[in-house]
């Protein structure tokens, strides 16, 4: 699938050691990116809380998820890491 945008917007977001937010839900979105800018393993989950070793995995040093390219998800993404205080870098057009 080709997913053609204008532009976007870079931001981050910590992630913590319980279920937290790092992209609202946006009925528009396009294409998100999100990487894992951090030493530790994080995980994602889609309209739901994150749960430790479930879900979309994101390994340490730059592991990445993409949506909307092979998985369309406009609902609120959520993380959660071991010991928290941990970066994700997000695209989101």
């Amino acid at each position: 699938m080709d997913v053609i945008f204008k532009e976007g917007t870079p931001s981050k977001a910590t992630v913590a050691a319980t279920s937290t937010e790092v992209l609202a839900a946006k009925s528009g979105r396009l294409y998100a990116r999100l990487t894992n800018d951090s030493d530790e393993t994080i995980y994602l989950s889609i309209g739901t809380p994150a749960v430790m070793n479930e879900g979309l995995r994101l390994n340490a040093n730059g592991g990445l998820q993409e949506l909307g390219v092979d998985l369309i998800a406009t609902g609120a993404v959520y993380a959660i890491c071991a010991s928290g205080g941990k970066n994700i870098a997000v695209f989101e057009a």
